[in-house]
């Protein structure tokens, strides 16, 4: 998904070289290096950064996880989200200005940050320049002892995440609000339990081990894995819809099965949807579905329209990126419709929702299933209980 001249063909280490030695000539780095690309900082003296190549040891082993893998279907959907706002339209406009020359920066990952991500970078001053200012670059923050995780994987995705999260739930340039902040950590949370799944190896090595990383890792991938995020905590009781709404973890879960969903992820989009990503990338007449594979197929549709949204009304929680997803892919509209009523038992859209006792599981499948049906065909709202509307006859 890179630009053809300099991420495809160019090799990442000779790419590296070049801009180290422009920031050491003075020249701008971000400015020289085109967006569907990647750059590592370090701290430097005095609150500077300084840039690094593949091989430095302070960013070991990122270099390589980002080749393969969960990591690097992460940093392409990075790449996708800037292609989204860079080249993607809506209502037939493009996105802001602002947002635009945002989306041209490459990501930059600061290792040995103090924080996940941040806006603002100084660089250490080279052989013939003094330190320069780039207050515009947003980064991605990680720690410095990356060698020592071993759950690096779950780490860094999260990391990626988070940052494609703000990048489109933020599009139109509003500051972020308490229900952006939810959905940006619930896309996060449903991004790290991929990454725990995601198999990267032969056998049972090729996963992240159910032991590995810490005490929150593990939990977040056991309550989205199990849906525990939809219950108060130590009961089997049922949230009410305001709760639901304002769990990131209830949105990872719904966000996590669409993901896994045969019905939603892997389905293609019109051909024209993918202009955005395949525009001077693709061979004319490939699918570019079947070039970005399953999941980052999902990411491009989910990303679309979450900023579409964020555009045109800013999306209050979950139920308001399913209901634009369903607007945007009408195909695809009844599974969304019908994992978001399941995952949270319908308790937004019935009063109490269903059963959640295990016994009675196939009554509340058929009943839910019920419920997902009368939604689509517009007899019932997806927020029947927060927001009451009388059913079309």
């Amino acid at each position: 998904m890179g630009d053809k001249t300099f991420t495809m063909r160019t090799p990442r280490a000779i790419r590296t070289a070049l801009l180290l030695f422009l920031s050491a000539c003075g020249a701008d780095p971000f400015a020289k290096a085109l967006p569907d690309s990647y750059v590592l900082l370090v701290p430097a003296a005095n609150g500077t950064t300084r840039q690094v190549d593949l091989k430095e040891s302070q960013v070991q082993p990122l270099p390589r996880l980002l080749e393969s893998g969960f990591l690097s279907e992460m940093l392409r959907t990075a790449y996708l989200s800037s292609q989204l706002i860079r080249e993607g339209k809506v209502d037939g406009h493009g996105f802001p200005a602002q947002a635009i020359a945002q989306a041209k920066y490459p990501v930059v990952f600061l290792v040995g940050a103090d924080k996940a991500q941040g806006k603002g970078i100084t660089l250490e001053g080279g052989l013939f320049s003094s330190p320069k200012s780039f207050p515009d670059v947003p980064w991605i923050g990680l720690p410095s002892d990356l060698g020592s995780d071993k759950a690096l994987i779950q780490t860094v995705a999260g990391r990626i995440a988070q940052y494609v999260a703000t990048q489109v739930a933020l599009v139109n340039g509003s500051p972020m609000s308490p229900p952006a902040a939810t959905m940006v950590d619930g896309y996060r949370i449903a991004m790290e339990v991929i990454a725990r799944e995601w198999r990267f190896g032969n056998g049972p090595a090729g996963v992240i081990q159910f032991d590995e990383g810490t005490k929150e890792q593990r939990e977040i991938f056991a309550n989205v894995r199990e849906n525990y995020y939809v219950f108060r905590e130590g009961e089997r009781q049922l949230k009410s819809p305001a709760e639901l709404l304002s769990s990131p973890g209830v949105m990872a879960a719904i966000v996590y099965r669409m993901a896994q969903s045969k019905g939603v992820g892997p389905k293609v989009a019109p051909f024209d949807f993918y202009a955005p990503f395949a525009k001077d990338r693709m061979p004319p007449g490939v699918n570019p579905a079947a070039i970005l594979g399953p999941f980052r197929n999902f990411q491009a549709k989910f990303l679309s329209a979450w900023a579409a949204q964020s555009l045109r009304a800013t999306p209050r929680d979950i139920l308001d990126l399913v209901a634009a997803y369903g607007a945007a892919f009408p195909a695809e509209r009844h599974e969304a419709i019908r994992i978001a009523v399941v995952t949270t038992f319908g308790a937004c859209a019935k009063d109490g929702g269903v059963s959640t006792d295990p016994k009675a599981s196939t009554t509340a499948l058929a009943e839910l299933t019920a419920i997902s049906a009368e939604i689509v065909a517009g007899k019932r709202s997806i927020r029947q209980v927060l927001e009451p509307v009388a059913p079309k006859p």
